[in-house]
């Protein structure tokens, strides 16, 4: 704030004033005004005075809309990556795409305050999710996101004067998920019989994906070091992120064991006679390029087998296991899932919960019509 005086070519002076008024909770938050040509001090001083009260009202109604839903991301973001946070624990990859998604579809919301976002443009978000071709679950994820941190805001009082997010109630239908293609016994026998003759260079690679049911990340990160014979156990601690090719942690944020069977233990050692790296596997240039999926399906359709995607091999270990009769609280040990409802699809797929529960039933009538 302040009051200056200027004198005229003529010899009067003029005086003029400016005031700046910035919210000390909300930076973003700035209000500033000048006027000139006043005549006396006495009455710029009047006008200075009352600028303050004007500004600084005008600053108070807004701080009281909140925060900038940009900031409410970006100190969501910082909270949920302390470690002193025990509500969730997030991946930082994980707290990186949340930010990333928001960013680019609520773009037109970052510099508005985030109380005054309305259903109305909750419902333009997702529409436009879907108008640019995105799936009913990718749609159902952003209105999740959404939701999520802005409960997270409210809770936190970030953001005040609203109960929900602006997407809260909207109807997301989600279409019931196709059945996804797995591999039969046989038909992996086939995949591999097939890569082996064919001295496929992605022969090796497979195989650790089937008899281990490690993550494409977590695959292309393992070192020689994590492969214990005499323990018969892969400690698998780490993954690489191929978008910013770096390593990181495993997704679910621990280190896991996988056990060496016989034929993981005959694989390891046929690998390593061949191998002078400190990667157990080969470091293929269309690996680190992401195409491990267009090279699988291109294979697949090649010897007669269902085009499936490079995951699948871990969705194969899983589901033979399960359906071997290991216990799935094991498998999911060993898989690295967090929680039942990643399980779930897989016993879903084995049939091992409903495997045979019906037999109990003997409705149809037996040779004697009268055993009833």
């Amino acid at each position: 704030m302040a009051v200056t005086q200027e004198t005229l070519p003529c010899g009067d002076s003029r005086f003029s004033v400016y005031v700046n008024i910035r919210s000390r909770a909300m930076p973003h938050i700035r209000r500033q005004k000048r006027i000139k040509g006043l005549k006396t001090k006495a009455e710029a001083t009047r006008k200075e005075k009352k600028l303050i009260q004007e500004l600084s009202q005008k600053v108070a109604q807004e701080e009281g809309h909140g925060f900038t839903w940009r900031m409410i991301i970006t100190k969501w973001a910082a909270e949920v990556a302390q470690p002193s946070y025990i509500e969730k624990s997030y991946n930082p990859t994980t707290i990186r795409d949340y930010v990333s998604m928001l960013h680019r579809w609520t773009e037109s919301w970052l510099d508005r305050p985030a109380s005054q976002i309305t259903k109305g443009d909750g419902r333009e978000v997702l529409d436009r999710v879907i108008e640019e071709g995105r799936s009913r679950a990718f749609q159902k994820r952003v209105k999740n996101t959404i939701n999520m941190i802005y409960n997270w805001a409210i809770e936190n009082r970030a953001i005040r004067g609203i109960p929900h997010s602006p997407v809260f109630g909207l109807k997301v239908v989600v279409k019931q998920d196709k059945r996804p293609e797995i591999l039969k016994p046989h038909e992996i026998r086939k995949l591999l019989y097939e890569a082996k003759v064919q001295d496929h260079d992605w022969y090796y690679i497979w195989a650790m994906a089937l008899l281990t049911g490690m993550r494409n990340g977590e695959l292309y990160a393992l070192r020689w070091e994590d492969v214990d014979f005499d323990a018969s156990l892969i400690k698998v601690e780490r993954s690489y992120n191929f978008k910013v090719g770096e390593f990181k942690d495993t997704k679910a944020g621990y280190w896991r064991s996988v056990p060496i069977s016989s034929e993981l233990r005959s694989l390891l050692l046929e690998i390593k006679n061949q191998s002078k790296s400190e990667y157990v596997l080969p470091r293929h240039i269309l690996w680190t390029g992401s195409k491990q999926a267009k090279i699988l399906k291109m294979f697949c359709r090649s010897i007669g087998l269902p085009e499936i995607r490079f995951h699948t091999l871990r969705a194969c270990f899983a589901i033979q296991l399960i359906g071997s009769g290991v216990e799935p609280v094991k498998v999911m040990k060993i898989c690295g899932w967090k929680d039942l409802k990643t399980l779930g699809v897989y016993l879903r797929l084995a049939g091992i919960d409903e495997r045979g529960v019906t037999e109990g039933l003997n409705f149809l009538p037996s040779s004697s019509l009268r055993n009833y």
